[in-house]
């Protein structure tokens, strides 16, 4: 094969912006994930001051900016999706983010965490940006949490978390959904309202 001289100088300009541009996807994922961790910390760091309906008040803004939540409503609603509108999709996406919150807020009960650690870097995973981090617990070792980002169409978020690097948060969130759709978008839609309000009631 010839190689035009030309050619190879061209691909080797490219080479730079390409770095650049990974340098700056990894950037924004681990921005991702440190404003959401900070989220949790403002929390842990007035547990005992505050109730769940408190800690999801402060904890469900950072859900919101960080989650990829219309990515993550379609994965748990699952099949019937697409022939939702999109004001409906919007609409349950923003209660599923709801119940996650509410979710996080009852787990944080008991909590016995101090704080997060991030790697800098991320590792590449398909299309998507695996963020490494630990919780840094009170007694014992760190416990590994690992976010998965996603590339959309308003930036870097979070699209799964993997407890101790492989549990998968979303998973367990489409399992304790599951079957919620089959009754149609309406009757879906009332019950998720209704488990994230059972998370909020004492």
């Amino acid at each position: 094969m010839v190689f035009d001289r030309r050619m190879v100088l061209a691909a080797l300009a490219v080479l730079p912006a390409f770095s650049m541009a990974r340098a700056d996807d990894s950037a924004d994922a681990v921005a991702a994930v440190k404003q959401f961790q900070d989220g949790q910390l403002g929390i842990i760091q007035k547990l005992g001051q505050m109730n769940v309906k408190q800690r999801y008040d402060a904890l469900r803004p950072a859900i919101g900016a960080t989650f990829d939540l219309p990515g993550m409503a379609r994965m748990v609603y699952g099949a019937g999706w697409d022939a939702l509108t999109e004001a409906q999709r919007s609409e349950w996406a923003e209660s599923l983010a709801d119940y996650i919150a509410a979710s996080y807020a009852a787990h944080l009960e008991g909590f016995n965490g101090k704080g997060f650690e991030r790697d800098d870097k991320t590792v590449a995973r398909g299309g998507d940006l695996v963020v490494t981090s630990r919780i840094v617990l009170d007694k014992g070792p760190p416990m590994a949490v690992d976010y998965v980002a996603r590339k959309t169409p308003t930036g870097w978020k979070i699209g799964d978390i993997l407890a101790e690097g492989s549990i998968s948060e979303l998973a367990q969130w489409r399992r304790a959904l599951r079957g919620l759709s089959q009754d149609g978008f309406a009757a879906s839609l009332k019950a998720l309202r209704e488990r994230t309000q059972n998370y909020l009631t004492p």
